[in-house]
Parts: structure tokens; C-alpha cells; sequence
């Protein structure tokens, strides 16, 4: 069956790490497609920091100049507390040849790996309705016909149905903390810094955009389905004192952030990938990165004899990966979402103390930029592991 297949590889969700992942096995050279569910590009931009080692990753497909040079280069991230600035976590002496952390809305990401994978491999607006496997191989309903693969790749998201088909339990949880989110014509004057405010009525996050935008989050009270117009700009107003006129909002939403883990990351030829085998608190901008690895790590065996004897190595590393970002993720933003008078002075007292400890403050940039998160890169994995074991 392995010659008989429509494709070597059929992947499920056209988002970044799917169209990611296709980039990788195109330049191996694997016949493949990326099925996507949207016609329409989404609404609004929801990841937008690409860290270092991603960059790394964009940089095997001759991809990470043009990506830099799209985006906001993202040096110094300035802490305020209730009263005033506590410190600032700098991504300038990190040990990478990338010194910054890059914004860039998920549409534009979006774009250029779908532009480098080539329209031929991508069929928008393809629902899949079905997915089972053989010993040999899978079949995919979608779009009324069916299609065949050695293996089919599920990068369908954090409600992924492919996963829903296999069965994979994601054992997780809902946080109880909510946020609201808009991207504004900036005018704020914070240039290509990042702003975190912690006040005892709720924390507020400022990172810059590409074109003169700016994206605010606010936390809020309850979970806000449709925030209403100006709603965002009069937290910012209340809590930092900016002024964030309603009249320069671009787009608007709102989210209640969530973690899960899947218990595997595969079942026989189908293979979860990004969110579709792990979810994180969207505060601190791992979850993105963390599916980019993923693919890394995909794109190395998949091309290899007998993708199969490597899987549990996927597996392994993978999971143990996400579990880091999301403990990182999950602690950042507990500490971030205290209010009231007595946990804000405390925040501001534990905040002011790492951010004014020089040998800590140096670890924060790599901290942040997920240097420090295990096999973050395909480098960063024992090269046994890659290797098929010996019948």
C-alpha cells in the first residue's frame, strides 16, 4: 500500500504549525496535502510572538529573514506595578543569534508559510468528516470523496475532531480567569517595547504590531462573548491611566484560557500536532511556538524508512516538552492575574526582587524566550532517539 497511496502525508488544519509542517516534509521531498476547514482567512490574529527557537525552525526553510523583516522585533519588556515601574525583562544578551522576540499577526504567518508551500498542497474550505487507518495505511473522507496516506497528521486545533475519531482523552481543565483582547492604531509612544501593567483590579499586557497597530488584553471579570465597543479602552484607561481612544480599535475578542495534555500523541498512523495534542494559558505565547517543535520533530521521522519505531520518541519528547510550557504558562499567568490590594503589593514585592537581581534578570530573557524549555529544537534531542532501532 505504501506506493498505492494518494499521498505520503495528509494534513488536517491549515493553521500555522500544519502549514508549518508541510513547509518541512515538502522540502523532504514526501508527497503530501493540508486540508483546511476555513475558506476565509480568520477574522482576528490570535498568536503573534514567534521566539528564537522557532526562528531556528523558520530558518532551515530559508524562511526566518523574511519573517523578521514582516514583524516587530520585540528587545525589552517593561514591568509596571501598581504604583510603578518594577524592572524590565530584555531579550538583548540571550545566547541566540536572535536577540528579541518577534510579533507578527498569525495572519501574516499564515501567509507566507502558505505562499512557500504553494496553493497545489493547500484545499481550503475541506471539512473532514472521517478518519480511520489500516496496518498500513489511512483514509480520509472530506470534501465527499476519500483520500489515502501512510499517515495522517491532525493539526485541526485545540478542539480537534480528528482527535474526537481516535479517542485520545485530553485531560485538562478550564482556568478561572478571562480575558478581553483589541488591536488599536497605536499612538501610545512605547515604539517596539512591551508593556505588562499588574494592578490590584486586573492586569494589562501592550505588545506592539507590524504597520503602527498595537494589541491590548485586559482581564476581566467574567468571560465576554462580544466584548462591547470601547470596553477594552476603558480598562486601560482605569488601570495604567493611557489613553486608548475606542475610535482606533481594529478588532476585538475575548477568551477563557484552558490546558490539557493529551495522553498520547499518537495512535497507530494518526499523529496530534500542535494544539491538537496540547493546550496552554495563551499568556506568555508558548502554545504556537511549542506546535512548531512539534512539527520540527514530525518532519525529522516522517521522512524516515519506518516512521513508526520512532513515534514513541515523538511522544516522549514532545509531551514532556509541552508539559514545561504549560506549567511555565500557567504560573505566569497566576501570578500575573492576583488582584486586590494585599497579593498586588505582594506581586510588586516578588517582581521588583527577580527583576532587580542581575544574575536572575539575565535568565529571565531566556526564560521568556523559550530558550530554556527542554528539546525545544530538533538540536536539542538525542540524536539515538532519531534513529530507528535495529531488528
Amino acid at each position: 500500500m505504501k506506493n498505492a497511496t494518494d499521498y505520503d502525508v495528509i494534513i488536517v488544519g491549515g493553521g500555522p504549525v500544519g502549514l508549518l509542517l508541510g513547509c518541512l516534509l515538502k522540502q523532504q521531498g514526501l508527497r503530501l496535502c493540508v486540508l483546511e476547514r476555513r475558506s476565509e482567512p480568520m477574522a482576528y490574529s490570535a498568536a503573534i510572538g514567534i521566539t528564537p527557537p522557532s526562528l531556528q525552525i523558520l530558518d532551515k526553510l530559508g524562511l526566518a529573514a523574511e519573517f523578521v523583516a514582516r514583524g516587530v522585533q520585540v528587545r525589552d519588556c517593561l514591568v509596571h506595578g501598581q504604583r510603578d515601574l518594577l524592572g524590565c525583562v530584555s531579550f538583548r544578551e540571550i545566547p541566540d543569534a536572535h536577540r528579541f522576540i518577534l510579533s507578527l499577526p498569525q495572519a501574516i504567518t499564515i501567509a507566507i508559510l502558505q505562499k512557500h508551500l504553494g496553493q497545489d498542497r493547500v484545499e481550503l474550505g475541506c471539512e473532514v468528516s472521517d478518519v480511520r487507518q489500516w496496518e498500513d495505511h489511512c483514509s480520509v473522507q472530506a470534501g465527499g470523496r476519500t483520500l489515502t496516506a501512510r499517515f495522517v497528521i491532525a493539526c485541526d486545533g485545540s478542539r480537534s475532531r480528528v482527535r474526537e475519531f481516535i479517542g485520545m482523552r485530553a485531560p485538562g481543565r478550564v482556568y478561572d480567569c478571562h480575558f478581553a483582547m483589541g488591536d488599536f492604531t497605536d499612538h501610545s509612544g512605547f515604539g517596539d517595547e512591551a508593556h505588562l501593567f499588574f494592578t490590584e483590579t486586573g492586569a494589562v499586557e501592550s505588545f506592539p504590531l507590524p504597520g503602527g497597530h498595537r494589541r491590548w488584553i485586559v482581564q476581566t471579570e467574567t468571560h465576554l462573548d462580544h466584548p462591547p465597543r470601547g470596553f477594552v479602552s476603558e480598562l486601560i484607561k482605569s488601570r495604567t491611566g493611557i489613553e486608548v481612544p475606542a475610535a482606533d480599535q481594529l478588532s476585538e475578542s475575548a477568551f477563557t484560557p484552558r490546558k490539557f495534555n493529551c495522553d498520547r500523541y499518537y495512535e497507530g498512523r494518526i499523529i496530534l500536532c500542535g494544539d491538537a495534542a496540547h493546550v496552554m494559558s495563551p499568556i506568555g505565547g508558548q502554545g504556537m511556538n511549542t506546535g512548531f517543535a512539534d512539527a520540527e520533530f514530525l518532519a525529522a521521522i516522517l521522512c524516515q524508512a519506518d516512521p513508526l519505531q520512532l513515534l514513541p520518541a515523538y511522544n516522549r519528547f514532545r509531551r514532556k516538552a509541552a508539559k514545561t510550557a504549560i506549567t511555565r504558562a500557567e504560573w505566569g499567568m497566576w501570578l500575573g492575574t492576583w488582584r486586590g490590594k494585599m497579593l498586588s503589593m505582594l506581586r510588586d514585592v516578588l517582581l521588583k526582587f527577580l527583576l532587580c537581581q542581575k544574575p536572575v534578570t539575565r535568565r529571565m530573557g531566556s526564560f521568556y524566550a523559550m530558550l530554556t524549555i527542554p528539546f525545544n529544537t530538533l538540536k536539542m534531542v538525542p540524536l539515538t532517539s532519531l534513529r530507528p532501532r535495529r531488528s
